[in-house]
């Protein structure tokens, strides 16, 4: 997660860029392979049978290879040259475009990774009772799938499973289903409703992220373990609700908390009202708990003692925040592009402001950072093109690049100085540095070293009020789901799902 954060004017200029990308067709008898696909698949010495490859399997049956993209066929067969049709391969139908309909006959125990990946016309699926694993990212990108059965034999969904399968409007899973995987849901956009299996165990990293049309979920009772961000991007998602006798988890108004209430996991997005406070036995907000709250305008932070990275990203109507007495980081971007707030205050514990902190902060327009804050991070106020007055301690030892003085302007997407801002410090020597680089760039930052407090610049007697020149202040991204795409990126760093093996094409 922690890789995405690269915000700068690169990634507005590829939030507003439109990138197609489609996958070439491969013959059955292929002997091309791409070195990103993750796993190359050799057939180059199977066996044909119609328009299929297949090989012997070690239990006395028959794996299928490669199917011709170009074919059109339904019904696998289940038996080829005498001996039954067990296996379907990793990849074995991906990229076969024009496949509306597929019945996987009994008989099959095991469906590969990326099986039917990238079927983009497959409306249905068939699936056998005795069918007892399917790879990750199977249906990866089957962005027409519709419908789809689950065998009683089945208890694990993988990873990835219905990666972008963005038809689906609800799923009916069986109640022998115990775990469900990393990303195995992910970006289902039209998914509406979801009943999750009684004797559900566990649910991975990303389950559910940017399912944007999820309205309510409810935690069964039997779930004992919940992966990281698993509902986010879940915009319409108004209530998490856990059932009651669930030892692991509880939710107090709909919101997500740990069984002992102490850390808020999930603030649903879409929770319709504006105001918010958060429990007295709560101490800690996790990671991202907050985060594409767009409704929410004003919160109580009570007893919080930890904030948790990115925590109120993209709460684009959250108008102030005072921070608690005891939070000691504000790691990673926190307050990001919370474009309606107009004042923070900071706790004097405080010691260090994460990257991109307040990025983007637009209506910010000043900030007293507390003695005791020994660092602030990149990028920590770029984009504040409102912010004409920053009081900084004497205890910085550390400042990132570009922490403060720049932002970007939507319609160039280059970055640009701010004309003026007036810092005040107590003679502090890395921000003297700062200072002086920023300056020997031919930029003209206000700055006095007269000591803590608030510093203005007078003319003719007359405080002026001093004006930063940006040409607009739209430099969010233009679509929720350029903020997930340009997540998900950098992800890999906090995860290890199917995806990154996903994709794969026949050698």
């Amino acid at each position: 997660m922690k890789q995405w954060k690269k915000i700068g004017a690169a990634f507005l200029t590829v939030c507003m860029m439109g990138v197609s990308l489609t996958m070439p067709c491969i013959a059955a008898d292929s002997t091309e392979a791409d070195d990103d696909s993750g796993i190359a698949i050799d057939t180059s010495n199977d066996s044909t049978y119609d328009v299929y490859t297949y090989r012997e399997n070690d239990s006395g049956g028959v794996t299928i290879t490669s199917c011709d993209t170009a074919a059109t066929v339904s019904e696998i067969p289940s038996e080829i040259d005498g001996m039954p049709v067990t296996e379907i391969g990793d990849a074995a139908f991906m990229n076969c475009q024009f496949v509306t309909n597929i019945v996987v006959p009994d008989g099959v125990v095991s469906i590969g990774e990326s099986a039917f990946g990238s079927c983009t016309m497959l409306c249905q699926v068939s699936l056998p009772e005795g069918l007892t694993e399917i790879g990750s990212g199977a249906f990866e990108s089957c962005t027409m799938l519709s419908q789809i059965n689950f065998p009683s034999t089945l208890t694990n969904l993988s990873d990835a499973l219905f990666y972008e399968c963005s038809y689906f409007t609800s799923f009916d899973l069986p109640d022998t289903i115990k775990s469900i995987g990393n990303e195995t849901f992910y970006g289902c956009t039209r998914m509406t409703d979801l009943m999750l299996p009684e004797r559900l165990e566990t649910i991975g990293d990303y389950a559910f992220q940017a399912c944007e049309g999820l309205t309510e979920v409810t935690i069964p009772s039997t779930v004992t373990e919940m992966g990281e961000y698993v509902f986010d991007g879940c915009q319409a998602l108004t209530a998490i609700t856990v059932a009651d006798g669930n030892t692991a988890y509880i939710s107090q108004d709909g919101v997500l908390f740990t069984s002992d209430g102490t850390t808020l996991i999930r603030y649903p997005e879409a929770k319709e009202t504006t105001d918010y406070t958060v429990p007295d036995d709560c101490t800690t907000l996790a990671d991202w708990s907050f985060i594409g709250s767009t409704v929410l305008e004003t919160i109580d932070l009570n007893a919080v003692t930890k904030i948790g990275e990115d925590c109120f990203y993209y709460c684009t109507a959250l108008t102030a925040a005072e921070v608690p007495e005891g939070v000691t980081a504000l790691n990673g971007a926190v307050f990001a592009y919370c474009v309606a707030m107009e004042t923070v205050s900071l706790p004097s514990t405080l010691q260090s402001l994460g990257d991109h902190c307040f990025y983007a902060c637009t209506e910010l327009s000043e900030i007293t950072v507390p003695e005791g804050v020994t660092s602030i991070g990149t990028q920590c106020f770029y984009n504040c093109a409102n912010l004409v007055k920053l009081s900084l301690p004497s205890t910085i030892t550390e400042i990132g690049d570009e922490a403060w003085g720049y932002y970007t302007a939507s319609e160039t997407s280059e970055e640009e100085k701010m004309d003026e801002l007036v810092v005040s410090n107590a003679g502090n020597d890395a921000v003297a540095e700062y200072i002086e680089a920023w300056e020997a760039d031919g930029s003209n930052l206000v700055y006095y070293l007269i000591g803590i407090g608030i510093v203005v610049v007078v003319a003719a007697g007359i405080v002026v009020i001093v004006l930063i020149y940006k040409k607009r202040n739209q430099i969010r991204p233009t679509t929720r789901n350029a903020v997930y795409q340009n997540r998900q990126q950098g992800s890999d760093k906090k995860k290890n799902s199917g995806k990154k093996n996903a994709k794969k094409k026949k050698k």
